[in-house]
């Protein structure tokens, strides 16, 4: 499936490597991309988490990192699609197990949407939500406020940095929610907004994340 959904947008060069291809991705980045998948026994389990269940479709390995920060901070709207397919290859395997009552995107603030012009982790959820029918969370169900961005912080520091970030402006009792987010690296960002959900009565809390760096 991701080979083919891929292969149906034009390009002139493979989105990862540049090189000419007739694909947006060309077969020897397919091929290096079967490194990055995590399977079932291969999945991290977070301790002392407050979700019940989470899942990382992949290892956060090359060509993943530069792939993300041109998406991100590079202006390459393209890989919207890639990062979305890749999720889609790789679904939890327990997430037809499970009700879900509403998918939350990790929400970013007012000032880095503006600065950055869209949210990643919103984009992903629009492909989960469209593929599983599920409902997004309205983009005003949780607000953040603006801090130092976690990448640039070590562990203790994005822990400190993250508390009190979020307020939860919806209804969300005895809810099942699912949170989607970008890359998992310690953690503390995921923790927090889980941490507030729980507080703000939701029944369960699930976790799906496209990449953990490891």
């Amino acid at each position: 499936m991701f080979q083919t959904l891929l292969s149906s947008f034009q390009s002139k060069s493979c989105l990862l490597c540049h090189d000419l291809t007739t694909e947006t991705v060309c077969s020897g980045c397919l091929n290096d991309l079967a490194n990055i998948w995590v399977r079932p026994h291969q999945q991290i389990a977070t301790p002392d988490a407050v979700w019940s269940h989470e899942w990382q479709s992949a290892n956060y390995i090359p060509p993943l990192p530069s792939a993300l920060h041109d998406w991100k901070h590079g202006g390459k709207t393209a890989f919207s699609h890639f990062f979305q397919m890749l999720m889609l290859e790789n679904p939890p395997i327990w997430l037809e197990q499970v009700s879900v009552d509403a998918i939350l995107p990790m929400p970013i603030s007012a000032s880095r949407r503006l600065t950055r012009g869209f949210n990643q982790c919103d984009e992903l959820a629009d492909a989960i939500s469209a593929h599983y029918q599920m409902p997004i969370l309205p983009p005003d169900a949780v607000s953040r406020q603006h801090k130092a961005a976690q990448s640039t912080l070590n562990k203790a520091q994005r822990i400190e940095n993250i508390k009190n970030s979020f307020t939860i402006q919806a209804d969300i009792r005895g809810q099942n929610i699912l949170l989607i987010d970008d890359i998992y690296t310690t953690g503390a960002t995921l923790g927090e907004l889980a941490r507030c959900v729980q507080l703000a009565g939701a029944k369960s809390i699930f976790v799906w994340v496209m990449a953990r760096k490891i």
